[in-house]
C-alpha cells in the first residue's frame, strides 16, 4: 500500500473517532490494508480514550485572537517602515547621482572655458 493511501485511511479513521461514529465501519479499505494498519488504528483509539479532545475556553480564543492581530499589525508596520526606508534611500541615491552629474557637467564646462581662454591667450 502506498503512503498516500495509508494516510487517507488513517485520516478517515481519525475523523471517525472525532465524530464519534464507528470509524472502522466508515473506512473503505480491504482486509489486507486494515491488517497492515491495525496497530496504528489501535494506537489512535487508545490515545483518543486517554486524551480526549478538548475545546479551548472562550477567554483563551479571544486572547489568542488579540495576540495574533497585534502581531500582524506589528509585522505590517515593520514592513511599511522598511519600504519607506528603501524609498528614502533610493531617492537619496538618485539625488546624489543627480548632484554628481551636475557637478561633473559644471567641471566639464569650466575646464572647456579655461582651455579656450588658455588657447586664445597664447
Amino acid at each position: 500500500m502506498n503512503k498516500r493511501r495509508s494516510d487517507d485511511i488513517l485520516a478517515a479513521h481519525a475523523e471517525g473517532l472525532l465524530s464519534r461514529t464507528r470509524p472502522m465501519q466508515q473506512i473503505n479499505a480491504g482486509d489486507e490494508e486494515r491488517g497492515e494498519l491495525a496497530p496504528l488504528f489501535a494506537l489512535a483509539e487508545q490515545l483518543y480514550q486517554s486524551m480526549p479532545p478538548v475545546q479551548p475556553s472562550a477567554a483563551f480564543v479571544h486572547s489568542l485572537g488579540k495576540e495574533l492581530a497585534g502581531s500582524a499589525k506589528h509585522q505590517i508596520a515593520t514592513a511599511r517602515r522598511m519600504r519607506r526606508g528603501v524609498l528614502i534611500g533610493a531617492a537619496t541615491v538618485g539625488s546624489l547621482v543627480s548632484i554628481a552629474s551636475l557637478v561633473g557637467a559644471v567641471v566639464y564646462i569650466v575646464s572647456r572655458l579655461r582651455a579656450r581662454l588658455h588657447a586664445h591667450a597664447h
